[in-house]
């Protein structure tokens, strides 16, 4: 995919620039709420597991994802569904 492909992409009017973080999902560590080990949770996901006790950990409502309340979500979630299911994402 074209650099400029993208910038229009992340540029577009239809889309939220959270979408960024489905396309290009970032990683993030939290703290287990049980053993305070290290919870694995990329940006595209809602639950991650406790390296140390093997805890589930769920995103809390107020950090919830933007598919959840944006009104371009729609519009993100075709993309996102277009993308995994060319195998580009």
């Amino acid at each position: 995919m074209s650099t400029e492909f993208r910038r229009s992409m992340l540029k577009n009017p239809q889309t939220c620039p959270g979408l960024r973080d489905f396309l290009r999902p970032s990683l993030k560590y939290v703290k287990c709420h049980l053993c305070d080990g290290d919870v694995e949770i990329w940006s595209d996901e809602n639950t991650g597991t406790c390296s140390k006790c093997g805890a589930e950990w769920k995103r809390p409502n107020e950090s919830a994802s933007c598919l959840e309340y944006c009104e371009y979500a729609e519009k993100c979630k075709e993309i996102i569904k277009s993308r995994k299911t060319s195998g580009t994402v």
